[in-house]
Order: structure tokens, then C-alpha cells, then sequence
């Protein structure tokens, strides 16, 4: 288990100004925005604009925080984002514009390479102990709630608020939050 600390992470300023990200996961670990297989990251969007194009990639998104994110495509609203709403699964290709409701926005954003991998994303309420099993690679992230401890029968972690836990292997993890709280759980397959 890889505990990945959400106040440790790197911010990389857009080329446009529009907002910044912190990337949670690349794989390849040396990856870049055109070789990734896997990418998982969590964006601060201060400004309305267009998608990068990213063709040959399936994208979920969805709103972590703010009041809302609508999107566009060929001048016609196409979706609304509102944090711990729905997430949203599109070709990386499509040319989406997004404008935000009232102020600035958090996403989270996960991108998979066609052909190389592929991912589903949920979410996952935990408000008592509960057993959670992965068959290969998964992703946690704490998307409400304060605290939430995870352990595999052999190592435990504690995640805070925005904290994600990297399982690269099949596992089962016992779950337990403090209070409710509210994860998103990625599970990727790679080809």
C-alpha cells in the first residue's frame, strides 16, 4: 500500500492560468502527459475554458468541491458537475469546454490510455467497518469525511481529508472511518 498525502503533492500551474493540479498517480512512474497509461489528479479550475485534447484516452470526472461545473460541446450543455454528484465517463478526445456555476471549482480527474488500460470509478459510502476487495490495481481517495484508517492484515494507514491509498496489487482492506465519510474508489486494469 502507498499512502499518498494529498498536502504533500507537487501544484503545477496550467500553461493558460486557468487553475492548477496536483497529480496523485502517473504509471509509468516516469510518465509524462503523452506517454501516461494511467493518470489520477486533482484540479483547482479558477477559470471557464476548453478541455485539453486528449484522443485515444477515457477520462472520468467528477466535482470534489464548489458549486457546480457545466459542460459543453458544440455550443450545447451536455452535462453539470456538482461536487459528490454523479461522475462523469467520456472520450479524452471530444471537444469539451467547461464553465463553472459560481466560483472556483476542485475536480477529480482519472485518464486511462486506450488500449493499454482501462478504469472504473464510484463512489463509497463507509459509515461502519466494512471489507473492501480489489482484483489488481486500485485507487482510494477520501472525498468527505475527516479521517478513515485502512489496513491489509499487515500494515495500516490513516488517511485524512483529500489523502489516497495506491493498492498496485489485488488485496482486501479492511475499512474504518471515525466519522461517515465518503470515498472514491478507482480500479484500473491494464492490458
Amino acid at each position: 500500500m502507498q499512502l499518498i498525502r494529498f498536502d504533500s503533492l507537487p501544484v503545477t500551474p496550467w500553461k493558460n492560468g486557468g487553475g492548477i493540479t496536483r497529480q496523485l498517480l502517473v504509471y509509468p512512474p516516469a510518465a509524462n502527459l503523452d506517454t501516461f497509461t494511467l493518470r489520477i489528479s486533482i484540479a483547482d479550475v479558477d477559470s471557464d475554458g476548453p478541455f485539453s485534447d486528449f484522443s485515444g484516452v477515457d477520462r472520468t470526472l467528477g466535482l470534489l468541491s464548489g458549486n457546480g461545473l457545466a459542460l459543453h460541446e458544440d455550443g450545447k450543455e451536455i452535462a453539470s458537475l456538482h461536487a459528490g454528484g454523479p461522475l462523469l465517463a467520456f472520450d479524452g478526445g471530444r471537444a469539451i469546454s467547461s464553465t463553472r456555476l459560481n466560483g472556483k471549482v476542485q475536480d477529480f480527474n482519472v485518464m486511462t490510455r486506450r488500449g493499454r488500460a482501462s478504469h472504473q470509478t464510484r463512489y463509497l459510502q463507509v459509515k461502519e467497518p466494512v471489507a473492501l476487495h480489489s482484483n489488481g490495481p486500485m485507487l482510494l481517495l477520501l472525498a468527505e469525511g475527516s479521517s478513515l484508517l485502512a489496513s491489509d492484515g499487515h500494515d495500516t494507514q490513516q488517511l485524512g481529508y483529500r489523502d489516497a491509498l495506491w493498492l498496485p496489487t489485488p488485496a482486501t482492506l479492511q475499512l474504518m472511518a471515525t466519522a461517515p465519510c465518503r470515498l472514491i474508489v478507482v480500479e484500473a486494469s491494464f492490458t
